[in-house]
């Protein structure tokens, strides 16, 4: 493969015990690693490419990929569980899981998991710093249809009862020339059960629910739409809402936008909370215009979606469902609704309302509603 862009060495190995998730069957097959496209506390993600052994001599098999390839330490708990989630989602707005080996490091000897998934070429981050460097946001058709895809992603992971735990952009996948968009990295995902304590030193700060802060550990997958808001939010803003720069300064960003948190919240979240309840109102205005103010470039039904999602109370917080069905989104369903990749003049055709029947049996009484035109 020529055309492939190579960073450092190109690593090739041939595995014996090589599982296709599709079928699951074992094969032997070649793994061409040729980029490090990511690196963090978890592991490493590399692109490669992969083909069957038995069909390299025969000369009949091509190379398939790309593929980003997650590599985590096999031993520990949480890694299988991210293995366990991945092998039974399948949604087009979530990555796919397409091959999966364990691999013992020559550098340190340790055994690895091996997670080989479909490969995007971008993330949401990247696509809002790209467009605030040009002094813009991200054009409304991408920006309605990302969120509408990220939102349905949403409706089937939480059908599930499964959580993400780490929304933000950067766990958000998206190819700017198809204008699609994958949900990625399930390593903090978790199948929440009702009544069973989780750990609330989860997602990353800047998109952590404030029940998560004040040491919530009964919570619900309405952890996973807050985050939604504030990736809504930073696309419209061109950065992250609520900076704060120590968990409990937090709290005090998100007060800066939705006013004191009510005495109520703290006690349904952790009534043993003993931190700073930011009980002082730091703005005089109401909390709509002080969402007009802050949002002041933003359409109407955009602060609208944003009211619904952005509240304290989880219970109250807008469900997937009700966030399809929104005004914000009425537009995509338009004749006319156009969507113009990146520097191109020729508008490409969406299949959005391709919903299955496990996710209109989720929307419920909604699913009218969201499929009139």
């Amino acid at each position: 493969m020529s055309h492939l862009k190579t960073q450092g060495p190109i690593k090739e190995y041939l595995l014996d015990q090589v599982v296709d998730n599709s079928t699951g069957k074992v094969n032997s097959m070649v793994v061409r690693e040729y980029k490090r496209i990511g690196e963090g506390a978890f592991g490493t993600v590399v692109e490669a490419v992969l083909r069957r052994a038995d069909k390299i001599e025969d000369g009949s098999e091509e190379w398939l990929g790309p593929f980003a390839i997650k590599r985590v330490p096999a031993q520990t708990e949480y890694k299988s569980r991210e293995l366990e989630l991945l092998r039974v989602v399948n949604h087009p707005n979530i990555v796919s899981l397409r091959f999966f080996f364990d691999k013992r490091s020559s550098a340190d000897g340790q055994v690895y998991q091996n997670l080989v998934m479909e490969c995007l070429p971008s993330n949401l981050q990247n696509e809002i710093k790209y467009y605030r460097q040009s002094k813009y946001t991200i054009p409304y058709p991408h920006m309605k249809t990302y969120i509408f895809q990220l939102a349905r992603a949403m409706l089937y992971l939480h059908g599930f009862g499964i959580s993400h735990r780490d929304i933000k952009p950067s766990n958000i996948l998206v190819d700017p020339a198809t204008v699609t968009l994958k949900i990625c990295d399930f390593g903090s995902a978790k199948k929440l059960e009702p009544n069973q304590p989780s750990v609330s030193y989860i997602c990353s700060r800047y998109y952590r629910a404030p029940e998560l802060i004040v040491g919530c550990s009964l919570y619900t997958t309405k952890i996973d739409i807050w985050g939604l808001g504030c990736v809504i939010a930073e696309m419209f803003l061109g950065k992250p809402i609520f900076q704060g720069e120590t968990p409990e300064s937090q709290l005090k960003e998100i007060a800066k936008l939705l006013g004191p948190p009510p005495k109520v919240f703290f006690f349904k979240s952790n009534p043993l909370y003993r931190g700073s309840m930011y009980s002082n109102k730091l703005f005089a205005c109401s909390i709509e215009e002080r969402f007009r103010q802050i949002f002041s470039n933003s359409p109407p039904d955009a602060i609208d979606l944003l009211m619904k999602i952005l509240v304290y109370d989880p219970e109250k917080r807008a469900s997937p469902r009700r966030v399809l069905c929104h005004p914000f989104f009425h537009e995509l369903k338009s004749e006319n609704f156009k969507v113009y990749p990146r520097g191109s003049s020729e508008a490409i055709a969406l299949n959005l309302f391709n919903f299955s029947n496990y996710e209109l049996e989720l929307l419920g009484s909604l699913k009218d509603e969201l499929l009139s035109s």
